[in-house]
Formats: structure tokens, sequence, C-alpha cells
């Protein structure tokens, strides 16, 4: 292992914006893991752990840290019982355990299809899409846990998961890094109804709900996808910049008689999920280009921010701005971003 020093981390965000790392380090193993943190240590530096940029957006001045690069490896799999079991190390891209999990026989996580990121990074935010989280197959974590100074494997339930969230970016933020996650896979049918995007997809390409396979789900979801949202290896974005806002049923019902059109989907606790991309959208917002900060919402998904020629994180924190403040004053709704700002 290396530690690399003035490092330009707007290559390691697929936002493209961002100063230097003071040092930079990729972490192969649990050694240069250990390695990296005595180095942080030992020098006085903060650290920050970054898996594949596409939920970490860097500051103009960039991190006076150590900026640890999640890159373990490896996969292994057990099939017995009608389920598969993975173990996978935190650096693997989340789209092929996807690939590999459908192409296996399996729905659990169909329809987390071509969501950018890494494995590590996944159980973080609690990753999901279309009514499928993450968190429905993780059976544990493995994780290093800097305030002990031990790697140890945490529970689903220890983990703590909810809506776009876990331990891992709320009350333990920071204290535990991710090395690999195990995953159960158990779900081999899946029965209508699905999100109307995926009904209309499978509708226009003469696809029987009733029948579908989970290869065939995981086309359909890819193709959403590639339509809706742009490629961050062709243009700079993270994704889905914000959340999806949860109300009360009451907060709903008063948004609704307002705003008729309004979209919901009941949660798990009772509340109820707006679409952060509609309400951006009946703002008049989507495909929106601003030239003074160089950035825009996506053409076909308002929900993403992209940048098209911003020169500094400053633009992208303005732009940021100008949305949530349209929205507040519309629906009295308060957006919040996904991908994290690094602090410095």
């Amino acid at each position: 292992m290396k530690i690399l020093e003035n490092v330009s981390l707007a290559q390691y965000s697929t936002m493209r914006l961002g100063g230097n790392a003071r040092y930079f380090a990729e972490v192969k193993s649990n050694d240069d893991l250990l390695g990296s943190l005595d180095f942080a240590k030992n020098n006085g530096l903060n650290f920050h752990v970054l898996g594949s940029g596409s939920n970490s957006i860097f500051q103009d001045t960039g991190f006076s840290g150590l900026v640890i690069a999640m890159r373990t490896m490896g996969a292994k799999e057990t099939e017995a019982n009608n389920e598969l079991q993975l173990t996978v190390g935190a650096g693997e891209i989340w789209d092929d355990i996807v690939k590999l999990s459908t192409h296996k026989g399996y729905f659990d996580v169909a329809s987390l299809s071509l969501i950018p990121g890494t494995v590590g990074a996944a159980p973080v935010q609690n990753i999901g899409a279309y009514g499928q989280q993450v968190s429905d197959v993780i059976d544990t974590v493995r994780a290093y846990d800097t305030s002990k100074g031990i790697f140890v494997e945490i529970s689903n339930k220890d983990c703590e998961f909810k809506y776009r969230k876990s331990r891992f970016n709320t009350t333990d933020k920071k204290r535990f890094i991710i090395t690999s996650v195990t995953m159960r896979f158990c779900r081999k049918n899946i029965a209508p109804p699905f999100y109307s995007d995926i009904t209309n997809y499978l509708q226009s390409h003469h696809i029987d709900e009733r029948t579908i396979t989970p290869i065939q789900l995981r086309e359909a979801i890819s193709n959403i996808r590639a339509v809706k949202l742009p490629d961050p290896a062709d243009i700079a974005s993270c994704g889905s910049f914000f959340k999806n806002p949860l109300v009360s049923e009451a907060e709903y019902s008063q948004l609704s008689t307002q705003f008729p059109e309004l979209k919901s989907h009941k949660t798990d606790d009772g509340n109820l999920k707006l679409y952060a991309g509609q309400l951006i959208e009946l703002c008049g917002l989507k495909g929106f280009h601003d030239q003074e900060t160089g950035m825009a919402t996506w053409k076909n998904q308002a929900l993403v921010v992209v940048n098209e020629s911003a020169k500094s994180t400053n633009d992208l924190l303005k732009f940021k701005k100008i949305i949530v403040t349209i929205v507040q004053k519309k629906f009295g709704i308060t957006l919040e971003q996904e991908p994290e700002i690094i602090a410095v």
C-alpha cells in the first residue's frame, strides 16, 4: 500500500468537483486498512472512507487528512435449500451483485439494478428503489470498529436500518469501516402490482407480470433507469441528489387537497413517501439549466442534478439552494440531499 500526496479528489467523485486530498491510499486488504489508520493516527490526521465516489462530494478546499479508498474485493457464495448466501468485499461493484443474484434466479434486489456504488457503501445509506432496499437481504456486516480497535460482525438488526439511513451514517457515523457484507437471497417469486414505471415498461414490451423472471425484471429496471438517469461515466452526476421526503398522513391529506396530482407511497412505519423528483418538476425545474453555476437538473428526471460546466463545489451548493428554496416555498417541504458533502 502506498500513501500518495496531493491527489485530486474530483477524479474520485462522480460529480467531478472538489480540491485535493493531502494524503490518499487505496486499501485492498485488512492489513492495508490497519496500516492506513496507523498512518492517520501517527500523523494526527482525520480520515474519510471512500467507495466509488457516487455518494461523496468534496469541498473546494479538498480534504486535509487521509482519504481511504476501499478496494477490498472478492465474493464467496454458498447455495442450498433455495437460498443463496454471498459474502462480498466492500470494494466490489454493487450492480455486479445484483446481476449475479438475478442470474441465479433470485428477485430480492432486482429492483436495485444499475444503482451506482460499491457493496461497502450500500448499507451505509440503505440504498433502495421500487420498494426494495439492501437491508432486505443483509445478514451481517463485517467492519473495523475504530473506537475499539477490532474487527466486528454486525447483525442486520444492529445495523439499525431505516429509509436511507443506518447507524453507519447517523449515530455511529465514521466509527465503523465496512470491509465486507454477507447477504442472503431467498425470493424466487414476485407478484404484481409493480410500480407504474415497471408495469408500463412490461406492457410495452409484452412481458407478462405474472410470469416475469428475475433477469427480465433486472433488464426492465436497467432500461428504465438508463432512460431516466445519466450514466455518471459520461455525465458528471451523483444520481439521485435529493431524498424522497416522508410526511404523515395528515400532512399528505393537506398537501393533496392543494396539489391533487401528488403521488405517494406508504412506508412500513405508516408515513407517506412523496417523490422529490415530482416536487421539483411541479415547480417547473425539470431540465432547468443555470448558466451562473453551470449546474442543471436532468432532462428526464428532475431528481438528478448534473454538472454541465461547474468549476467548483460552491457552484453546486448555490444550485442546490435554488432548488430547495423554490420547493420549500411551494410545498412547505425542505428537501434533503442524498450525497454527502465531505467535511475538511
